[in-house]
């Protein structure tokens, strides 16, 4: 009955329209040898040359969320002196482009080549900013936004920081429940667990620049790119420091339903298996998934209906993972050799 539920649910809500893009993992001294030595010093300014941070944002046919994307960024708190915006085309056929077109603040670039991370890529190349602040097109950035990762940044040596990603109001019950054991999960796994689970998502994430002339762009990786950078990262300096900044808040505008999360889960479930395979990331253990369930308990002190629910959504989310795990796994093992 739950892998029923999870598959109407996916009928309902298809994956995005960016492609699921087939790739070749090649490693050589620890370094992805598709990005171009010379490209990789391209990344960001030297502290002090250029704005404190660059907004990168990828669009693909956009143009219902880019209007209020783009008005969320000029609400920023933040002195817009700190601020360069660019946005990437990543093969739009709708009024996309026409709307970043008309915005005076935007850089707009285009990225033939329709994958979010090689999108963001292009914009990592064209960076002025000492921080590279990541947002989808359809999360809108609250206004004290980049203000808190300021603070958060002068308080702190973090080479990355995760920013707490809400849903819009209203919300189902199900929904604020997901959101609640989420903004747990990053608390815990970033500060009580094995850096092995730790996990990012660029719909808002900083990144500080010199992080890619380091270790090289993103991986043109479906889904958990974000991800695996951290996971490169660590690799690479084991010390740097990932953290969470909870009060730098975006809404994931498109998620306004459950089943919406579902629909995303099952995509980060088929691509998982990829990136253990390709990094030391592993998926929480289930004494580790108690422990968020315990957090997320003491931040809220749910009651006995609300305790229910969470176990419900938990199970459902689960049940979404694993079928898109085992989608890809017999989808890998059906291809042709």
């Amino acid at each position: 009955m739950v892998l029923l539920s999870v598959k109407n649910s996916l009928e309902l809500h298809p994956l995005p329209q960016w492609p699921v893009v087939d790739f070749e993992i090649r490693m050589s001294a620890n370094r992805f040898t598709h990005v171009p030595e010379e490209d990789s010093d391209q990344c960001g300014a030297s502290p002090g040359a250029g704005p404190l941070f660059s907004v990168i944002v990828p669009f693909l046919n956009e143009e219902g969320w880019l209007p209020k994307c783009l008005a969320a960024l000029r609400s920023q708190s933040i002195d817009p002196a700190l601020v360069e915006w660019i946005l990437i085309d990543n093969g739009s056929t709708d009024r996309s482009a026409e709307i970043v077109r008309d915005e005076p603040r935007a850089t707009l670039l285009a990225e033939p080549r329709r994958d979010p991370y090689i999108a963001r890529n292009r914009g990592i190349l064209a960076a002025r900013g000492e921080y590279l602040a990541f947002l989808d097109a359809d999360c809108l950035a609250e206004p004290d936004w980049l203000a808190a990762m300021q603070q958060e940044l002068a308080k702190s040596d973090a080479a990355i920081l995760i920013g707490y990603l809400a849903y819009p109001s209203p919300r189902s019950l199900a929904l604020q429940l997901h959101e609640d054991y989420e903004d747990a999960k990053l608390r815990q796994v970033l500060e009580s667990e094995s850096s092995a689970c730790w996990f990012g998502h660029a719909g808002n994430m900083v990144v500080r620049a010199d992080v890619f002339k380091e270790i090289g762009l993103f991986e043109p990786m479906p889904v958990v790119g974000d991800t695996e950078i951290i996971h490169r990262l660590r690799q690479r300096q084991p010390d740097a420091v990932v953290r969470y900044a909870s009060a730098a808040r975006v809404v994931h505008a498109e998620v306004d339903s459950f089943s919406m999360c579902l629909t995303k889960t099952y995509e980060i479930g088929a691509h998982s298996e990829t990136l253990a395979r390709v990094s030391p990331y592993r998926t929480l253990s289930l004494a580790e998934r108690l422990r968020v369930v315990g957090r997320c308990y003491r931040i809220h002190g749910y009651g006995p209906g609300r305790w229910l629910a969470l176990w419900g959504i938990l199970t459902l989310g689960y049940a979404a993972f694993v079928a898109g795990r085992l989608a890809r796994g017999f989808a890998n093992q059906s291809r042709p050799q």
